[in-house]
């Protein structure tokens, strides 16, 4: 009998600990109506290789009633080879303005599998933003990839099917540090999602790659970079398509706004204002105080588009589009392209128009040296 009893209560202790969250903060979320909010025509809940799912093709499903700031986000994902990204967004304060992680189906084994971008203002950033934001992974096309999402504060970890290993670790979330809603998206081919399932942390946990003593990757000085900046209201592109001289007084009447580089070094434009059809440019400058008239190099990166003018003069034009160069171009900023900035006694004054079409709007700029100009970090 007493065996008997045990087999029972071992039996209730396994299918309670099934049945029930782990703790209070833990949700293992069904796939239905009631918990999602689905956009877009290629959404529907279906039975897939044997799992309850959630079947997206250009569409998107939001958790309802979730506000989501520090935990876990764990699920299983199913896909083929077609070219696509499959994401899920966090933090969501709306539909344009989030944390991202998504897969790169298409590219599986490669370097660039997947992708951590934030989103400000409808625009992505993984131009912007990918060494060290992206994980070398071989996708399972035959079945399910199961996808774990750790976000602890600044930081986070993203595992994909090696649940020991982390694919890359993210050593700094870059938006501000908000809670908000969680949904999943497929752009272009049919993708599967199941088994979801949160778990919400009171504060941030302690992640195993970022141990006590290890330092972020992030850690970096920006000796020389250009750190504070003035950014325009955007414009048609095509306003400059035969300029070579700006305006002065029509400079002066356009709406500025300071904005600070992040701790990458990266002007990332879209944290002021997004980019329509019409609308796709702006303006990014500083100031340069020489204590002589000199030329001076001026290391410097851009997506898309980019038109540098020195003292309201044009002394270079360049285009660094996804695909620009040849198929598998991908258009990523760095400290890639140099020019020399003929520099007057005085004040200068270095405008970047900067035009977007996708995958990150910004620039990065670093003076070769700081001998006769002042602020030695270069400031507007």
């Amino acid at each position: 009998m007493k065996n008997l009893i045990k087999a029972v209560i071992t039996i209730l202790v396994v299918f309670i600990g099934y049945a029930l969250p782990v703790n209070a903060n833990t949700s293992i979320i069904i796939l239905n109506t009631d918990n999602f909010t689905v956009e877009g025509k290629g959404a529907k809940f279906v039975s897939y290789k044997g799992e309850t799912s959630l079947l997206l093709n250009d569409a998107s499903a939001t958790l309802n009633d979730i506000s989501f700031l520090n935990g876990t986000i764990e699920y299983d994902v199913a896909f083929s080879e077609k070219r696509n990204f499959v994401g899920v967004q966090f933090r969501q304060q709306d539909s344009k303005n989030h944390e991202e992680f998504y897969i790169r189906p298409h590219q599986s084994g490669n370097p660039d599998a997947n992708q951590y971008t934030p989103v400000f203002n409808g625009l992505s950033a993984w131009q912007l933003y990918h060494k060290g934001f992206a994980g070398k992974v071989n996708y399972n096309f035959d079945g399910w990839n199961h996808v774990k999402i750790i976000v602890a504060g600044k930081q986070g970890e993203v595992y994909i099917n090696d649940m020991h290993k982390p694919a890359f670790a993210i050593a700094e979330f870059l938006r501000p540090i908000e809670g908000g809603s969680i949904s999943f998206s497929s752009a272009r081919a049919d993708a599967y999602i199941a088994n979801v399932s949160i778990i919400k942390d009171d504060k941030p946990r302690s992640l195993m790659t970022f141990s006590q003593g290890t330092k972020s990757s992030n850690e970096h000085k920006l000796e020389n970079y250009t750190s504070q900046w003035q950014v325009s209201n955007s414009f048609t592109e095509t306003k400059l398509t035969d300029t070579v001289e700006l305006n002065a007084n029509e400079i002066a009447k356009m709406n500025w706004q300071r904005l600070d580089v992040d701790s990458y070094g990266v002007l990332n434009m879209a944290r002021v204002q997004g980019v329509n059809k019409t609308d796709n440019t702006a303006f990014a400058k500083f100031t340069i105080d020489s204590n002589k008239e000199q030329t001076k190099a001026l290391q410097f990166g851009y997506s898309d588009k980019v038109k540098v003018f020195v003292n309201n003069k044009l002394v270079y034009a360049g285009n660094n589009s996804f695909r620009s160069r040849d198929y598998r171009y991908l258009g990523t900023i760095g400290l890639f392209d140099t020019i020399y900035l003929p520099l007057k006694a005085g004040k200068n004054e270095i405008s970047f128009a900067v035009s977007e079409r996708f995958g990150g709007w910004g620039v990065v700029a670093k003076v070769g040296d700081c001998i006769d100009i002042k602020p030695c970090t270069t400031n507007y």
